[in-house]
């Protein structure tokens, strides 16, 4: 479980988390909406390490990590994440198999047998079979997003992050990459967490959402409890009346 109370991030003077709680409960997945530039992404990478937060906690299994250096947050708790991004973030100068191998050997007890049956069964989990030498510029976008995707499960995390995973992608698209979110969630037992703008897929797929809105968490529902609502600014925004 990840538990985050009173959580602020600034830069300079622009306050982009303001006192931030959240609980994100195992094995589900929750979803976390909100207007562009709210701070949805800046949260994210201070779960996963990437940003350090001014004040407050996240603590990861009971662990409270805010306070680690580098090589203690790499000891502890970076082998239980990945993130996706939203831009996939592989390197075009390196074919799949090696961006994914890249990633496998901060895991420094794998061997190369090891890590080469990982990257195969990841790339067949997320439907890329035998791409293994391919570069990521000759994909399609949506079979990029699933090499991403393919490359963090081949971390087993227990938790997976997910920064806008269907941006840029049509509809067929989009609901492709949702269902394989939904798959590897069930079948791997991973607790994801997903910064979205798709409201449809939100609403598929996820266990519960969070809006996040001028640097606070001002709602928290099952998915399928969205549409009930009283928050005014939450109605607006699932019904795209603001962006």
């Amino acid at each position: 479980m990840i538990k985050i109370n009173n959580l602020h991030k600034s830069f300079g003077e622009f306050k982009v988390l303001n006192g931030v709680d959240l609980t994100v409960e195992e094995n589900k997945i929750l979803t976390i909406i909100g207007k562009s530039g709210t701070g949805k992404s800046v949260l994210l990478k201070n779960i996963i390490g990437l940003l350090e937060p001014d004040s407050g906690t996240i603590e990861i299994d009971g662990i409270d990590a805010t306070g680690f250096n580098e090589e203690e947050f790499n000891k502890l708790i970076r082998p239980k994440m990945a993130l996706v991004f939203q831009e996939s973030a592989l390197w075009d100068s390196m074919t799949v198999a090696a961006n994914i191998d890249l990633a496998l050997q901060i895991q420094k007890h794998l061997g190369e047998a090891e890590r080469k049956k990982r990257i195969k069964e990841s790339l067949e989990s997320v439907g890329l079979k035998d791409i293994e030498n391919v570069y990521p510029d000759e994909l399609s976008g949506g079979m990029l997003k699933r090499a991403a995707i393919a490359r963090a499960i081949a971390m087993r995390p227990k938790y997976l992050l997910y920064d806008e995973p269907t941006t840029g992608l049509d509809p067929v698209l989009s609901n492709v990459i949702n269902n394989l979110i939904k798959k590897i969630n069930v079948e791997m037992g991973i607790t994801s967490l997903i910064i979205s703008h798709d409201i449809q897929g939100v609403e598929k797929i996820s266990d519960y959402t969070a809006m996040l809105f001028e640097g606070k968490i001002i709602v928290t529902c099952g998915a399928k409890k969205m549409w009930e609502q009283k928050n005014q600014i939450f109605n607006d925004f699932i019904r795209g009346k603001i962006t």
